[in-house]
């Protein structure tokens, strides 16, 4: 069979490294969030994730990849809940500093405004344009990282995401490729039918 030069099966593909910290450029992206915890002593906990998605959509269920040491895997699993914050790009340098952060580290240390959830303890960040609160549901433990399932029980929106004619437009969401670099959904594409 005879392959035509531009043709997709025509492109050379090489071995790429299965050491996800070694993918220059990375296949795979991940939304960048802020976690919100509580603490043992009732303070907030604040972290920066990219390893958060939806694995099913009735009920709804996230996966959220963390380290055991960290202390949103740690108080994720003793309090059984947590709010998943979706940042915008304009905090794209918050973000990146909190991680830096002495622990306790709290929302208001990283500069952002704690505000009450609706269904579990753990607040909400102001400055985010959306959130999923949500529980525990169960978790896969590799080494020293662990998968946690967690169930969105209640979520809430800025209002004038909802009204915008592009919401995706409006939010600005971000995601984590590689070490201090990121890209942004800076608007929708609707296919035509």
């Amino acid at each position: 069979m005879t392959l035509n030069p531009g043709s997709p099966a025509a492109k050379e593909k090489v071995p790429f490294s299965v050491d996800d910290m070694l993918w220059h450029p990375t296949p795979l992206i991940g939304q960048v969030t802020l976690v919100t915890t509580l603490n043992e002593d009732g303070a907030s906990n604040v972290a920066p994730k990219s390893l958060v998605s939806m694995m099913i959509l009735r009920p709804p269920v996230l996966a959220l990849g963390c380290n055991l040491n960290h202390w949103t895997s740690r108080n994720l699993r003793r309090s059984h809940e947590c709010v998943v914050n979706l940042p915008g790009v304009e905090l794209a340098a918050e973000v990146w500093a909190s991680q830096d952060l002495p622990h306790p580290r709290t929302i208001e240390s990283a500069g952002l405004t704690p505000v009450p959830s609706l269904q579990v303890k753990p607040p909400s960040i102001a400055e985010c344009r959306a959130h999923l609160e949500c529980v525990f549901e169960r978790e896969v433990v590799y080494g020293e990282e662990i998968v946690v399932l967690a169930r969105v029980v209640a979520a809430t929106i800025d209002k004038d995401v909802l009204e915008a004619q592009d919401p995706y437009e409006a939010m600005r969401l971000f995601a984590f490729l590689e070490e201090r670099l990121y890209g942004v959904i800076e608007r929708s594409v609707r296919l035509p039918q």
